[in-house]
């Protein structure tokens, strides 16, 4: 996770649900994170989800603890304990056949078409994006029920507006969170600009994408995925389970995304699991919108 934060600062460049920058005055949203929507059905819902999620999950290799849950509170959901884990006791164990990447992709029933695209020298983060948007609209995908459990909207620096983005630059500490979401800006909208030159003409139907649904999988990448590129033409991954616990800083967890993870700690009944994944508080409030001791972003 701190490549990615390396990416994006050199790309001249889960999430938390609440009120973002423009009323950064919520004292719910402590944490930044890759926490799911808490849109949906409810409790029960998000329960069905997450049970679906588990059993995909081991029924690909992976071991999840059962002592672990999905809960929603204070309008955001974050990944809890259902009862005491002692110490040294497995949390996680990563399978290596579930890694979305573009080898998932050209193994994929539309694996031509990402070998064509790569052919073309289309953006290897474009191609990525493009399979994660493919496979979260495809209703009988293999990724559905992971798609289930990440967050379906990112109300990060992407959504300000303009004139926003200005008022953030004359926030005191501002400036970094405001050029990285400068550089971001740009980055998606190469990505954009090279789909609708090189992908949207050739494979109608197929890669029919809206410029929501493409800043979508842009923000599922950038909050969610794992990579090394530092200019943006690196291989990308999203691993499950390693993005759905939120961000904190200094956690006792360090985040992985191979191998397994035992706790750090001994957790209770009813604590959070949380992640440090190595975010710059810059980042922390450009991805997932919430403040932090430098940048309070643009609370009223």
């Amino acid at each position: 996770r701190t490549s990615l934060v390396l990416l994006a600062l050199a790309l001249c460049v889960c999430c938390v649900q609440a009120q973002f920058f423009v009323k950064l005055g919520d004292e719910k949203n402590k944490e930044g994170g890759n926490a799911v929507d808490a849109a949906g059905g409810g409790e029960e819902d998000l329960e069905a989800r997450w049970k679906s999620f588990v059993r995909w999950f081991r029924e690909n290799g992976g071991i999840i603890s059962s002592k672990l849950t999905l809960k929603e509170r204070n309008g955001r959901v974050g990944c809890y304990f259902k009862e005491r884990m002692r110490r040294g006791e497995t949390l996680v164990s990563f399978p290596r056949t579930l890694r979305l990447d573009e080898k998932a992709a050209l193994k994929s029933q539309v694996g031509h078409i990402f070998r064509e695209l790569r052919d073309k020298e289309v953006y290897p983060d474009l191609r990525v994006l493009l399979y994660v948007v493919y496979e979260y609209k495809n209703k009988d995908s293999f990724w559905l029920p992971y798609m289930q459990v990440i967050p379906r909207s990112h109300k990060n620096i992407m959504s300000l507006t303009d004139a926003e983005l200005r008022k953030l630059l004359r926030r005191p500490g501002c400036e970094n969170t405001h050029n990285l979401g400068v550089q971001m800006r740009r980055t998606f909208n190469k990505f954009y600009n090279q789909y609708k030159q090189l992908v949207e003409p050739n494979y109608p139907g197929v890669l029919s994408i809206t410029r929501d649904e493409l800043l979508w999988g842009f923000n599922t990448l950038v909050c969610n995925g794992w990579g090394t590129g530092a200019d943006g033409t690196g291989d990308k991954i999203l691993v499950p389970f390693s993005d759905i616990p939120a961000h904190r800083r200094e956690s006792a967890q360090k985040a992985s995304n191979r191998g397994f993870i035992s706790a750090a700690k001994e957790y209770q009944a009813g604590e959070e699991l949380t992640f440090d994944y190595g975010l710059l508080n810059d980042a922390i409030l450009a991805f997932y919108g919430t403040p932090t001791p430098d940048c309070r972003g643009l609370k009223r």
